[in-house]
């Protein structure tokens, strides 16, 4: 059983946090369900005794909204007597009802019909999807002219870089998010965070879309899933949900359970992952991906890159002794595996992170706490290793394709510091290589 306010996936040993007295619809608008209201009614009490009165509490009638005739609506909304939302090809009322939705034939205009018209304008503008349209109509969620903003920021470059060079998958994605509202939350979350790196004052909204993604993610996925997009919403809710983690200075344990959270959705929460718009994203797609975009050869390094390389596996092998757990020595072995590979391959040791994450994705739930505790220390000496490590190689590797994980090093470092900082006097002079060099890179002009 998990606590109040997290969200899980029992039998996959994934859960997730929502930061505890947080108004997840402050500054959103409300879109919750309206409250029935009840009240008292005092009746004469079936007793004999005189003047005794018992109170009856009863639902107040909810009045009924009147509304104009529509001449235009289906058939199945007016066999209801319900206001038809006239929508095409299908109305909202016959989507959710799931009935059949048949329109009258509407008589045809003739050529001087004003412009203006309706049907007019029918014949002549091509109409938006079914979907799109209904939702945009329909959709009960308020949002600001700060969200408007975050959502073409994210189109324009604050979507995941992950699939590598995948702008066109996240187009398609967002068409998704006026149908997904989690969707669409955890794209305005992100694009909020991503700015705020950059001194926008967003912290407050990047939470508390975080927060409504999370919220109506979790209620989503108590059910199964039921179409290839609703998939797609799922997973890209996820991605996003992580990768706004990685512009979080404090979001590195968060940025790990989603990553986590990802390989699970795309086990065990959409239909066919190979079928989805990140079907290529798997263990033989993504390391195609890098092949086809920095090639096979090994990494070009400059004489003090070369140091670098070795400086980093002397005080990664340091490690060695205070390591106890199987996660640790298989960590452990894996950060220093992507070193030597780099000196091969830097295509494939750029891949082989995807094999380091995937070693806390198939830990169990017991063993990834374990991992991430504060208190371990081995393992979070681990941690400010490889997040080094991967900034490094990921940046030589792919140069001017890396622009957009450029935002990774000041958030990095950050981790990097606060890992350091929670370190007892005994482990610190273990951390001492990595935290001078991550001093150097933050002086560094990209």
């Amino acid at each position: 059983m998990v606590a109040p306010g997290f969200f899980s996936l029992d039998d996959q040993g994934w859960a997730l946090s929502i930061p505890e007295g947080l108004d997840p619809v402050s500054g959103l608008g409300s879109d919750s369900a309206p409250t029935e209201t009840t009240y008292a009614e005092t009746t004469p009490a079936a007793s004999t005794d005189a003047g005794s009165t018992t109170t009856k509490v009863r639902r107040r009638p909810i009045p009924r909204k009147g509304h104009t005739k529509s001449r235009r609506g289906c058939f199945s909304c007016k066999r209801r007597k319900v206001k038809c939302q006239e929508n095409l090809p299908e109305c909202l009322n016959c989507t959710k009802m799931g009935l059949s939705c048949k329109y009258p034939e509407r008589p045809q205009q003739s050529d001087s019909s004003s412009p203006g018209t309706e049907d007019s304008l029918l014949s002549t503008v091509k109409m938006p999807s079914p979907v799109s349209l209904q939702t945009l109509q329909a959709t009960p969620t308020t949002f600001t002219p700060n969200d408007m903003r975050f959502f073409h920021h994210f189109l324009i470059t604050a979507y995941p870089p992950l699939p590598m060079q995948g702008d066109d998958i996240w187009r398609q994605v967002a068409t998704l998010s006026h149908k997904y509202d989690y969707l669409m939350h955890a794209m305005l979350g992100l694009a909020a965070s991503n700015l705020a790196l950059y001194g926008g004052n967003y912290g407050s909204q990047a939470l508390a879309h975080r927060v409504k993604a999370i919220q109506l993610l979790s209620q989503e996925l108590t059910k199964p899933c039921t179409s290839t997009a609703e998939g797609d919403a799922r997973y890209g809710t996820t991605m996003a949900l992580a990768f706004q983690s990685s512009c979080m200075p404090e979001g590195m344990t968060e940025f790990l359970s989603m990553t986590r959270g990802c390989h699970i959705v795309a086990n065990s929460s959409m239909l066919v992952f190979e079928d989805s718009l990140f079907g290529g994203f798997n263990a033989e797609g993504y390391p195609d991906s890098i092949r086809r975009l920095i090639g096979t050869g090994p990494l070009i390094l400059a004489p003090e890159q070369e140091a670098f390389l070795d400086e980093f596996l002397i005080s990664l092998r340091a490690l060695g002794p205070l390591c106890k757990s199987p996660l640790e020595v298989q960590f452990l072995a894996s950060t220093e595996l992507i070193v030597k590979t780099a000196r091969i391959s830097a295509s494939e040791a750029f891949a082989r992170f995807a094999d380091q994450y995937n070693l806390t994705h198939r830990a169990s739930l017991e063993e990834f706490n374990a991992f991430t505790d504060a208190n371990n220390y081995p393992a979070q000496l681990l941690l400010i290793h490889f997040y080094l490590i991967e900034f490094a190689i990921g940046w030589i590797a792919l140069r001017e394709n890396g622009l957009r994980f450029a935002f990774r090093r000041r958030v990095c470092i950050s981790w990097m510091e606060n890992l350091a900082a929670g370190l007892p006097e005994k482990y610190q002079k273990f951390a001492e290589w990595p935290m001078n060099y991550a001093r150097q890179l933050a002086a560094m002009t990209f």
